[in-house]
């Protein structure tokens, strides 16, 4: 076992594994590494014991970083800031639909990397040719979704704070619409769509503790006893775990969910279900009678065939 660290690269960078060697690495800290062929930066989020098998030999912590390193790494970004012009301008004069996003220098400037979001694949070969002529270092160009360019640029949500993913999200979960209905909210674009135009990543943040509450309760539509007689299950409210049900004999009532007990489904669907099975009876009854007429009738034929034989003869 040794100890190892989750770094996150740059500022939009991914997550690694380091090996930590001899450095004391503190959570929260910025440190140089070795990485993907050059030196880098990035933030220490997670220091844990492994085995050593998991972390490649090269991916090493080399230091914390100093007061110089943080102003080479404000420089860096300056200097990226600056170059996104004229990228955009090799952009636009090979006519490429590309919206450049960001960029980034590693720590060692051997490297500048371009993020930009399109609506399909792009081809950027020549591109990157261009640009590494013209720069003389490695260039990358990494395409990206929309929700990472939502977290890039950042902006504000409906709640009015800044937007989850470009504080403290690291990695996207999937969201459905699933979700919003366990969670009773209004099913209209304007009230599920984040910045990004998809769905809230917030939705997924309870989703969890409303699956429980609602595994505990009665569902719609379900007969079940309360303790003024039997009822059917009009609503359910999930936070405050009670039940709407209508009564019969009495009308509509409100129970805590530990009240009632669940009997059946509901008289409507029960209902519904014997009709359907009574029709399928009276189809199945019409047709035995259908097809026994038509033997009656083919017998009758046949004697009557039988008897105009024997009259001729």
């Amino acid at each position: 076992m040794s100890e190892i660290a989750y770094i996150k690269l740059r500022k939009y960078g991914h997550v690694e594994i380091f090996g930590c060697k001899n450095e004391k690495v503190e959570q929260g800290e910025f440190y140089i590494v070795n990485f993907d062929r050059g030196q880098d930066y990035g933030k220490a989020l997670l220091v844990e014991e492994k085995e050593k098998q998991q972390v490649p030999d090269k991916q090493n912590i080399i230091r914390k970083c100093s007061e110089n390193d943080l102003k080479k790494i404000s420089r860096n970004e300056k200097d990226a800031e600056n170059n996104l012009g004229l990228c955009q301008k090799e952009i636009n004069s090979r006519n490429l639909h590309m919206k450049l996003v960001e960029a980034e220098y590693t720590f060692d400037r051997s490297k500048i990397v371009y993020y930009f979001a399109a609506d399909h694949r792009i081809d950027f070969r020549e591109l990157v040719k261009d640009l590494a002529k013209k720069y003389k270092i490695r260039i990358e160009l990494r395409q990206i979704g929309i929700r990472d360019e939502a977290k890039v640029v950042g902006g504000i949500g409906c709640c009015g704070r800044v937007c989850c993913c470009k504080c403290w999200i690291k990695d996207f979960s999937s969201v459905n619409i699933k979700m919003a209905k366990i969670q009773q909210v209004q099913l209209h674009p304007s009230k599920l769509s984040g910045v990004c135009g998809k769905l809230k990543c917030c939705l997924a943040f309870e989703y969890s503790c409303y699956r429980e509450a609602q595994d505990s309760l009665p569902k719609k539509g379900q007969r079940i006893r309360t303790p003024k007689g039997p009822g059917d299950v009009v609503s359910v409210e999930l936070l405050s775990g009670k039940v709407n049900v209508n009564v019969e004999e009495i009308g509509m009532e409100v129970f805590a969910g530990n009240e009632v007990t669940v009997i059946s489904r509901s008289k409507s669907r029960a209902k519904s279900r014997a009709k359907k099975r009574r029709a399928q009876q009276g189809r199945r009854t019409v047709g035995r009678n259908i097809s026994e007429g038509g033997k009656l009738e083919e017998r009758k034929r046949k004697k009557e065939g039988e008897r105009q034989k024997a009259v001729s003869k």
